[in-house]
């Protein structure tokens, strides 16, 4: 696994295969801002069908750094120019019916994608701003993806809808980060022992006063407990307790 300069871990190889399409898109400012995402998540290949003016202020302006990646964009005159070197056709949209149907969901239809696009070719289509993909786009595709949002206002803007996907695509794709270790129950017992010894050095428990100990550290063991501590993190605690106790001998 290569990494970029910063250490994370580089995009997949299979992001070689998978194309952002905007199918008509009418703002400068969204083609700008669509690039930025596709940079932020690692896509490089973005292709517009007979797209608005996007090569001016406004749309270099919301591209940010990813101009790069506008410049090289790809424009075709309709969709099936685009797709007819794909060989799977994924439609986004919002609206369901005969022709819209059977529609997956993100978490549905990721791992699929990122299957497909190791050995061919994955073209994902985003509709107009106003209405989407047409039903006769909607024929052309192989799979349907919906992301879901609430009844009460279920529109995304075109560029938020870019970046729901390409995100979900990109954190799947990524090499998972190991699952924190926790410390064995034996240093833990040890490092609860050693709190209360810490305790018992500031006078709690002194003088009748076991409940409010006892209190203590029932809710520590609880609240720690919930944080899984590592080893290092006890190793910590421990020599805090350490200091604590000896402060108090003087």
């Amino acid at each position: 696994m290569t990494q970029t300069k910063t250490g994370r871990p580089a995009p997949p190889a299979v992001y070689d295969n998978l194309s952002i399409v905007l199918v008509e898109p009418q703002s400068a400012g969204n083609v700008g801002s669509v690039a930025r995402v596709m940079m932020n998540t690692g896509f490089k290949r973005l292709q517009l069908v007979s797209p608005c003016d996007y090569m001016n202020n406004e749309g270099f302006s919301m591209a940010c750094n990813a101009d790069a990646l506008l410049l090289k964009a790809e424009v075709f005159d309709n969709v099936h120019e685009c797709i007819e070197r794909a060989a799977v056709v994924v439609g986004t949209t919002r609206r369901k019916g005969r022709v819209r149907w059977p529609v997956m969901t993100l978490p549905e239809a990721v791992p699929k994608l990122l299957e497909l696009s190791r050995a061919n070719k994955v073209a994902v289509l985003f509709g107009r701003e106003d209405r989407g993909l047409t039903n006769d786009e909607i024929k052309l595709c192989d799979m349907l993806i919906e992301i879901q949002s609430t009844d009460e206002y279920p529109s995304l803007n075109l560029s938020h809808a870019v970046f729901a996907v390409c995100y979900h695509l990109f954190t799947t794709a990524l090499p998972k980060v190991p699952a924190i270790k926790a410390a064995p129950r034996p240093d833990v017992e040890g490092m609860f022992k050693h709190l209360e010894e810490a305790l018992r050095a500031l006078n709690y428990g002194e003088q009748g006063n076991d409940y409010l100990l006892n209190t203590i550290m029932r809710t520590s063991k609880r609240m720690f407990g919930r944080t899984s501590l590592m080893k290092n993190e006890v190793n910590m605690l421990r020599g805090i307790f350490t200091q604590i106790i000896e402060k108090t001998k003087r």
